[in-house]
């Protein structure tokens, strides 16, 4: 089987994305706001086709992700490879409090983060190596996956299908719970 689309969604609102702050591995809930936006996400993807939900192991994307198996009627997997990027010492800061803090290395980090490693933090080329692996087992297993995640691990999912150029990482914001379809996926 050869996956003809793929559906990112990113999580739900929770404190932390409200406030936008580095949330990465900790295991945040979704706000009310959070749970509404992911309902609404389900009754959008109802009768889309999807055959196959697939999650972080993060409580965040897998309320989101159970809402949206719920309304499609696919099987829900959760998948430990689509889990958070590991932010380090940024995890629960928001830009100016990281910039603050650490100064000229937060700074590198945001200009260049492929380039740039953060002592205690994920390389973001070992995510795109664990994205890539987990994103093409994902279309090899059904028509139309949906993939539940997290703004950074998503934007990885994005540079793996050639959808995003690494350069651009910064670039590109993913709304809470707001569908993202790709067609024809393949990993580039």
């Amino acid at each position: 089987m050869s996956a003809r689309t793929v559906t990112l969604v990113r999580h739900g609102q929770t404190e932390a994305s409200a406030r936008r702050a580095y949330s990465g591995r900790l295991d945040i809930a979704l706000t009310p706001t959070g749970h509404e936006q992911a309902r609404l996400a389900a009754q959008r993807l109802a009768g889309r086709g999807i055959d196959g939900v697939y999650t972080s192991p993060l409580v965040r994307a897998r309320d989101t992700a159970h809402a949206i198996a719920a309304a499609t009627g696919a099987p829900l997997t959760i998948e430990d490879r689509f889990i958070e990027i590991d932010y380090g010492p940024f995890e629960g800061l928001d830009r100016d409090d990281a910039l603050a803090e650490f100064g000229q290395a937060f700074a590198d980090w945001r200009a260049d983060p492929f380039g740039t490693t953060v002592p205690g933090a994920e390389p973001l080329a070992d995510a795109l190596q664990r994205a890539r692996a987990a994103t093409a087992d994902v279309l090899d297993a059904c028509e139309h996956p949906l993939i539940v995640g997290h703004q950074g691990i998503l934007r990885i999912v994005l540079i793996a299908l050639g959808e995003l150029a690494p350069g651009d990482y910064f670039g590109r914001r993913l709304q809470e719970a707001e569908p993202v379809v790709v067609q024809r996926p393949s990993i580039a």
